[in-house]
């Protein structure tokens, strides 16, 4: 793409010729509506920037207290080390006004010992040397010494930098010299310990005396530079750094400002123009302590949080998890994972807040478990109507909604009031400079060093920008705080806005003036401490601290349209005066479903029952917050969320397929909720119309499965899952139509109505005769006998591959492990494993197939890679990783693998729980292939209603047995062509038909007398 007219502009450098005059718009200035829209391929959206200070709440605030800009207030940022070198990351303000670094440190808060291996940040610098007539020796380079002494050295490499998941974007190419023939990527590093001065050889001409003398930012701002910028071009051909130096283990971190992630989120947070940027954040007075914390590690993560809360710099801490931490692993998503509780135990020690993405995804019930300690503040997404207009070519309907991206939607698992709160995301910001600016067909280009943010990784410190601005005006003014108001003030003066749900906005969207007046407000009291329980009644609430029970009322299973009930509700005020006091109840949300009385008498430390009506009226999910409120305290005292699920009923009557129209508000999403009855086979879902698409969603929350659609939106999205357990599952919509920039979308855009179907099917399927007596190079002819158990299908018996298969019992108490290998030969079709305890037992056994092959060899480079440095092979994926596993709430558990790879695999049994004691299991494993033969089934596919039986004829010819102790067997499946699903971990291989039933054939080898005749 062309460039040319957009580049002179990076970077606020404004010299090149026909350079528009930027003239600094008032941060009160309310949004311009340009004379022609849209733009086409300009950067318009910078020339003419989005603020979401109007939408903060924030605009007579600013206007009024110009000096209440973030001043005197460091946020810390747990994620990536952004782009140092970035015009808008240079300058920020003392609460005297004093100009001073935007950065006040940038660290690596890994540890060496557990961590260098991975991260290449770290530097071995174990090894000593003295320099001899100026020059110093290492590593088979010869360097000359910055100075007579002895110093510490070591080599930073930049091939290092090979993991997909940690920064493999900079191509190994920390310099950006392109990796010339030659190019070995290595960088000199000295360290005189004594005055902790670090030399890097960043230009690679082995002569440090041209290189300054660093040490640890936060001693003096020191910044390095890789590479020399070319003003010619229009990216910057330069990477900023810093040092930090680690006495106690001999390393040294090479902290590189590489990260796009957090680039991009902290330019329209805290970016200023001065003196030379082109973007303005909502708190360009706010300084940043930039901390890189690992590659998606617990540890890092942990010992991040600790470093962030002791800085002494810091106001307010800002995590931006790797959801695959805590949120995707630990299901349950009640704040009590071990991050949660250290969090808690942070902001209660240092009275600093906490700020954590609420998630991204589009799911009822999928806030992530790092946000939910009760101190923390999570974030959901929120964005404007003229937001959308300026930076995404898109006008929805209503002027408040959702922000496309970030979709965080509570409650938690234990029905906490999840997302806390809005905040706005989804406008111009900043980028690397050293990659091409961000682009979208037909609307705009930006140069390098700009893109638009999204999604809650930018709301979340959005809110903490916003609540900086509360923090620099309460110091200015003398306001005491401490984290319990600072949270009370921005949940309770956030916006409540009408049209979204209780689950979908938490508190509402933060306002910066509300909250400054409240926090006010709240110096001359005292807060009141108020404990609330309520039932829980999902998959996995029995596994929580106190079974089915949580913070709030949340029930997903268990509810039909139509259906009144009553729940209760207890409340223990935990302070204040003796006497008992009563307090106000009021409810806000979607009227005429939950009720109660509207006050209550609470004593000191005795529970009291508050009863709930609840009146389900249609089908779907239902959510408001009961606030209980007293005079005397300015605000909420306590909110309660109150949250059902009313699903579709699957049932005989309906043939097990339901329709449901419904209209998905655009930007956004809408859950239709299906509860699936046992011993489906296969849930079949999709839309009506092509421009939506739909997304699966697990009742236990292990399951998140995104139907694949037409992106051109000409076929509807039609997807079958396999084998879901029983419960209330979610089918999530949402539309496309703003994904692609489309000049003749409706303005505004009008949400269209579309029909969501849903059929559970499965299919019975028994052999005769039995046993079969089979050996080998001999056929048996067989008879299937089919029924139709569940939704009308296209379905027939299919051929497949004899396998070989082992049965075997143990038994094993809770908490245990064992573990079965296999060794799978190449061209194996299938690979299944399946242990089931007795049908009478309490315990849950859990099952994990792990992929233990050899990793495939790279291709080999080609030849003009020659020409070029010798790149480092991207780091390989983990050995024995998890395939796949089965590991929902139940006694037994299976699992299989299409298509395995040829190796070793294992299967791991896990004993989740076993109250009675030891339990006896049987285990199974099968593998098919080819060479042992097949079974050729005669069926021809026909839809069959419900309760329809056939039968069909087969025939199995063995070609070779197992060898002992395993056994030939087989895997006889129904299948329809209608019903697939696709291959790969992630849904990105080809379709497979997914078996609608299956009959397990344990074939005899006959006695000789018999295989002879």
């Amino acid at each position: 793409m062309d460039y040319d007219d957009a580049w002179p502009f990076r970077l606020g450098a404004g010299a090149g010729p026909g350079a528009p005059a930027l003239q600094p718009l008032p941060e009160s200035a309310p949004p311009q509506t340009p004379a022609k829209w849209p733009p086409r391929l300009t950067d318009y959206p910078l020339q003419e920037p989005y603020s979401p200070i109007k939408d903060l709440g924030a605009e007579e605030f600013r206007a009024k207290h110009p000096t209440w800009d973030g001043r005197g207030v460091t946020i810390a940022l747990l994620d990536g080390n952004l782009d140092l070198l970035l015009p808008e990351f240079q300058t920020a303000y003392a609460l005297d006004g004093k100009p001073i670094p935007k950065i006040a440190d940038f660290l690596n808060v890994t540890d060496p010992r557990d961590d260098a291996e991975i991260n290449p940040q770290w530097v071995d610098m174990k090894a000593t040397v003295t320099s001899r007539g100026g020059k110093i020796k290492f590593g088979g380079k010869t360097f000359r010494a910055p100075r007579s002494g002895s110093f510490r050295v070591g080599l930073f490499s930049e091939r290092r930098f090979n993991m997909d998941s940690n920064a493999a974007y900079i191509d190994q190419d920390v310099d950006r010299d392109g990796n010339p023939k030659g190019d070995d990527g290595l960088f000199g590093v000295v360290w005189d310990e004594k005055t902790n001065d670090v030399w890097v050889d960043t230009n690679r001409n082995l002569d440090f005396t041209d290189e300054k003398a660093m040490t640890d930012y936060i001693v003096r701002s020191d910044v390095g530079v890789f590479g020399k910028d070319d003003p010619s071009t229009p990216v910057r051909e330069s990477i900023g750094f810093t040092v930090q130096t680690d006495r106690k283990n001999n390393f040294v971190s090479i902290n590189v400002g590489v990260y796009q992630h957090a680039t991009i989120i902290m330019g329209s947070v805290v970016g200023n123009r001065e003196p030379k940027g082109r973007l303005q954040g909502v708190a360009p007075g706010a300084r940043i302590v930039s901390m890189y914390y690992g590659v998606s590690n617990a540890h890092g993560l942990i010992e991040g949080l600790i470093a962030a809360f002791k800085h002494p710099l810091v106001d307010l801490v800002v995590l931006e998890q790797s959801v695959a931490i805590a949120s995707i692993s630990y299901l349950l998503s009640d704040g009590t994972h071990p991050i949660s509780v250290i969090a808690q135990r942070l902001i209660d020690r240092y009275q600093k807040l906490l700020f954590v993405p609420g998630d991204n995804s589009p799911a009822f019930a999928f806030v992530a478990e790092d946000g939910l300690a009760p101190g923390a503040v999570s974030v959901g997404g929120y964005q404007s109507k003229e937001s959308y207009r300026v930076n995404w070519g898109f006008m929805p309907e209503n002027d408040d909604n959702l922000h496309w991206g970030a979709l965080s939607h509570g409650p938690s698992g234990a029905g906490a009031l999840k997302p806390d709160l809005l905040a706005p995301t989804g406008q111009m910001s900043t980028d690397p400079g050293y990659r091409m600016g961000e682009s979208r067909k037909g609307l705009y280009k930006l140069p390098p060093g700009y893109s638009v943010d999204g999604g809650t990784s930018t709301a979340t410190p959005m809110a903490a920008g916003a609540t900086a601005l509360v923090v620099s005006a309460a110091k200015q003014s003398g306001v005491r705080y401490d984290a319990a108001k600072l949270k009370a003030a921005i949940t309770g003066s956030a916006r409540h806005i009408a049209r979204l749900a209780a689950h979908e906005q938490g508190n509402g969207l933060i306002q910066v003036g509300a909250a400054y007046e409240l926090l006010q407000k709240l110096q001359a009291v005292s807060l009141l401490s108020i404990e609330s329980r309520g039932p829980v009644k999902t998959k996995l609430s029995p596994l929580l601290r106190t079974p089915n029970e949580g913070v709030g009322l949340y029930e997903r299973e268990g509810w039909t349209a139509g259906q009144t009930g009553e729940r209760t509700i207890t409340l223990t005020r935990r302070s204040g005066p003796s006497e008992p006091m009563s307090f106000r109840l009021t409810w806000q949300g979607e009227e005429g479903v939950f009720s109660s009385p509207n006050s209550v008498e609470l004593p000191l430390d005795t529970p009291v029952s508050l009863p709930v009506k609840i009146t389900a009226r249609k089908e779907g999910a239902h959510s408001a917050t009961l606030s209980i409120d007293h005079p005397s305290i300015p605000g909420h005292v306590h909110r309660v969320l109150a949250a059902i699920v009313v699903p579709h009923r699957l049932t005989a009557e309906d043939g097990y397929s339901i329709k449901a129209e419904v209209v998905p508000p655009t930007p956004s999403d809408v859950g239709v909720f299906v509860d699936v009855p046992p011993d489906t086979a296969a849930l079949r879902f999709g839309v009506s119309a092509p421009g939506f698409y739909p997304t699966l969603i697990g009742p236990d929350r292990d399951g998140f499965y995104p139907c694949p659609f037409d992106l051109q939106g000409q076929t509807p999205a039609r997807c079958a899952f396999a084998n879901p357990q029983p419960g209330v599952w979610e089918i999530n919509v949402a539309s496309s139509a703003m994904r692609n920039f489309d000049p003749e979308a409706p303005d505004p855009f009008k949400p269209t109505p579309v029909t969501v179907t849903a059929t559970a099917a499965s299919v019975g399927l028994a052999v005769a005769p039995a046993p079969v007596a089979l050996g080998a190079d001999r056929s048996q002819p067989l008879t299937l006998t089919l029924e139709n158990r569940l939704g009308k299908v296209a379905a027939a018996a299919a051929s497949v591959d004899l396998g070989s298969a082992i049965r075997s019992r143990a038994t094993m108490r809770q908490g245990e492990q064992h573990m079965y290998e296999i060794v799978v030969p190449k061209g194996t079709t299938s690979l299944l494993a399946r242990v089931q305890p007795p049908k009478d037992s309490r315990a849950d056994l859990d099952l994990y197939v792990l992929d233990c092959t050899e990793p495939e060899k790279p291709p080999e480079a080609p030849a003009g890679e020659l020409e070029k440095g010798k790149k480092s092979p991207m780091r390989p994926p983990p050995l024995c990783a998890p395939a796949v596993k089965s590991a929902g709430v139940g006694a037994g558990a299976e699992a299989e693998v299409s298509s395995p790879k040829a190796g070793r695999w294992v299967i791991v049994v896990d004993a989740f729980s076993a109250p009675d004691g030891p339990v006896e299991y049987e285990y199974f494993d099968f593998f098919s292939h080819p060479g042992f033969g097949a079974i050729a089934a005669a069926d021809l596919p026909e839809e069959r209603p419900p309760a329809t039986r056939w039968q069909a004829r087969a025939n199995a010819w063995a070609a070779r047995l197992p060898q002992s102790p395993r056994h030939l067997a087989a895997r006889i499946v129904a299948t329809s062509k209608d019903v697939t699903k696709l291959s790969g971990r992630f849904g990105q291989g080809d379709k497979e038909l997914i078996p609608l039933g299956a009959a397990e054939v344990w074939f005899e080898v006959p006695p000789p007398a018999a295989a002879a005749r």
